[in-house]
């Protein structure tokens, strides 16, 4: 199992946004949803690269499971922002988000290949390292959002050896 052992170079916002994360994955595991991380969280996680921030925390789940997340958003008056055109669902409070991309439109090829993140005493599945690469990789190519940064990460990702299910 993967483990978090230390911090980005934005610590004091990146433990504000892990207690919040926490509180939304709470939510989650209510209302049965698998949340799987990806992102600039997954990617610190496999290159525990202290000087990257994680600015945001990414995770993709079905689309059908956006309806049930927003009712409990609401119930706790909890800010959020519902993109259907984008297929995303941003929760906000204050300077911290967490975004849950839909599973079934951004990545509905990713093969199902994941590893289990111990999230500060929560489990997660996060994407493997493989797939992890390959969004990267396709996301520097195809991006218009990011490509630098997502070619950066790709490129950080790369310089990892071993067994990709490691």
């Amino acid at each position: 199992m993967l483990s978090i052992n230390d911090f980005p170079s934005n610590k004091e916002q990146f433990v504000r946004l892990v207690d919040f994360c926490k509180e939304i994955i709470d939510i989650c595991d209510k209302q049965n949803v698998e949340p799987i991380v990806y992102g600039s969280l997954a990617v610190f996680v496999y290159t525990k690269n202290k000087k990257m921030n994680v600015n945001d925390i990414d995770m993709l789940i079905r689309e059908k499971d956006f309806a049930k997340i927003i009712k409990v958003l609401e119930e706790r008056k909890i800010k959020y922002n519902h993109d259907k055109r984008w297929h995303v669902l941003q929760i906000l409070k204050d300077d911290l988000k967490i975004e849950f991309d839909s599973i079934d439109f951004w990545q509905k090829d990713l093969p199902k290949d994941f590893q289990e993140l111990d999230f500060y005493g929560k489990k997660l599945k996060i994407l493997s390292l493989n797939t992890l690469k390959n969004i990267y990789k396709k996301a520097s190519e195809v991006s218009k959002d990011n490509p630098l940064g997502n070619k950066k990460k790709f490129e950080a990702l790369n310089k990892i050896g071993g067994n990709p299910h490691d």
